[in-house]
């Protein structure tokens, strides 16, 4: 077809048909741009919604991590005591142990470690005939067993010797002293003295059942009126439970001289071993430590310092360094502390030969990292097995005889160590807690790379023990007193408790007599470490 001005149409359209067809695909071009606008409309706001969703299920995440590791705290993966952890959680333990022996292959060297009961070797703790018995009985058959005859001058066929240990019937002995005075011919008047431990009159106690009595109160862990009840009931005696208070009381006046002496002990003491735990007092009173007019709050605390056979025990208003000062220890010891990551240690480390942290607090610590997120944590638990085995390699060359490891062992530990605290760092880089707070996993592996020196001492020096269990063993007669009783009375009674029981873990370890031990404080001469290691 031929257009206006002579030229054709290559469709063979004309002009009105082509521009209407230009316009019909303008449209839908216009149409398909609309919907192109309407989808990307809708892939921004479904973009939006996921990150939105992302964000939510992060928060989420978080809020659950919280949970889990609040609510799944135990001594197994936080600082906190045995002594806190519920039935169900001993249950759990106890279960996955079982399921961990059946998992254990039935023979083999592996099998063999793992038994129950004592291992091959074991010498083992069973009673031992006494070679100087107290008395020695024969005892005759009556009549035979067979036929019932009687057996008096038959034949012996043989004799077996048996040994029983135990006390003879218990009960309280009177004894009555008449006290004489006598005239000197210069006319001074002097009367007897009373004999050792007879405290009061004219009817006292003696010092064997008032050691008796303190022992079952103080480290039998039994209330005032509870050991008064057994008292009574072993040995046939009515004591109160006031006289229980006022021995007690007497004991701990008696030990200032132990406890001053304990210190200066501990002081020169290559390596020791610190700890602390949170008590409760019914009486709230800060100013017991001069401190009225303090606005600190009053949250008593006890604290342990220790050596292999020295304990001692102390208490103070707060954990803070106000009292830790008071005790006249920390600020002074000079030696390696081995102790958890307690920001109040800080403090004396400018005057300490060195500084370790419990691997086993860390571990604990790895472990709840890793249970909160199981997924995202991975490198918490191979941290943990990079602790085992620094322990491995120095309990290994002890075995074998070497007093250290060389610098290529150590460096490889130093450097697998390093490793999987920068992982730790870069995972957990810039999140936060639901609150808003940095995260506990990145926490944990900033510490871990800056501490590394404080964790890895242990290797460098086999006298170091790598965790601070024995100090936590020490306080363990305090989380039980506050499970038994709830509470102390007050922060005075706090500290005579645990001077007594500075005492009696110190001697128990010392292989001294409780009883003579008890003794000997009441009478005014208590055992000290001083004098016990001094020689004569």
């Amino acid at each position: 077809m031929e257009s206006a001005d002579g030229q054709v149409s290559p469709t063979g359209e004309s002009v009105a048909e082509l521009l209407a067809r230009i316009g019909r695909q303008a449209a839908l071009i216009g149409e398909y741009r609309d919907r192109d606008v309407a989808k990307d409309a809708v892939i921004e706001a479904l973009q939006e919604r996921a990150v939105a969703q992302d964000a939510k299920i992060e928060a989420l995440d978080l809020l659950v991590a919280d949970l889990i590791a609040k609510t799944g705290r135990d001594s197994q993966n936080s600082s906190k005591p045995p002594s806190s952890d519920g039935p169900g959680t001993r249950a759990d333990r106890r279960r996955a142990q079982r399921e961990r022996r059946k998992s254990e292959p039935a023979e083999g060297p592996e099998r063999e470690k793992k038994r129950r009961g004592g291992q091959s070797g074991h010498r083992g703790g069973g009673l031992a005939f006494s070679r100087t018995p107290d008395a020695a009985l024969v005892l005759e058959p009556d009549a035979c067993r067979g036929c019932g005859s009687d057996l008096a001058g038959a034949a012996q066929s043989a004799a077996e010797v048996l040994q029983v240990a135990g006390i003879p019937g218990v009960r309280a002995l009177v004894t009555e002293y008449l006290l004489v005075s006598r005239r000197c011919v210069c006319g001074t008047v002097t009367k007897a003295d009373a004999p050792e431990g007879a405290v009061g009159g004219p009817v006292c106690y003696g010092p064997n059942l008032t050691a008796a009595a303190l022992l079952c109160h103080a480290f039998g862990q039994l209330g005032q009126e509870r050991t008064a009840e057994v008292v009574n009931g072993l040995f046939g005696t009515e004591v109160s439970a006031g006289w229980i208070n006022k021995i007690a009381a007497r004991l701990a006046g008696s030990l200032h001289g132990f406890e001053d002496d304990v210190k200066t002990a501990l002081l020169a003491e290559p390596v020791t071993l610190a700890d602390e735990t949170p008590v409760t007092t019914i009486e709230d009173a800060p100013q017991a430590d001069g401190q009225a007019g303090s606005d600190r709050a009053f949250r008593p605390h006890v604290f342990t310092l220790r050596s292999e056979h020295l304990v001692w025990l102390g208490a103070g208003h707060t954990r803070g360094h106000s009292a830790l000062d008071l005790f006249g220890l920390f600020e002074r010891y000079t030696g390696t502390l081995v102790s958890d990551d307690y920001n109040g240690y800080s403090k004396y480390q400018a005057i300490l030969t060195a500084r370790q942290l419990c691997n086993a607090h860390l571990i604990r610590s790895a472990t709840g990292v890793v249970e909160a997120e199981p997924c995202l944590q991975a490198w918490a638990t191979a941290m943990i097995e990079v602790l085992r085995a620094g322990r491995k390699a120095v309990s290994d060359a002890t075995g074998a005889g070497r007093d250290a490891l060389n610098s290529q062992e150590i460096e490889k530990i130093r450097a697998a160590y390093q490793e999987q605290a920068q992982i730790g760092i870069t995972a957990n880089y810039g999140r936060r807690t639901g609150k808003g707070g940095k995260h506990p996993a990145w926490v944990l592996a900033q510490r871990f790379l800056d501490k590394i020196d404080m964790v890895l001492h242990h290797l460098t020096d086999f006298t170091v023990p790598w965790t601070s269990n024995l100090a936590e063993q020490a306080l363990r007669h305090v989380k039980i007193h506050l499970k038994i009783s709830g509470c102390f009375r007050s922060l005075i009674t706090t500290r005579a408790y645990c001077r007594i029981h500075s005492y009696l873990i110190t001697i128990r370890l010392n292989a001294v007599p409780p009883m003579q031990a008890i003794r000997d404080a009441l009478a005014g001469h208590a055992w000290t470490p001083l004098r016990a290691f001094t020689p004569a």
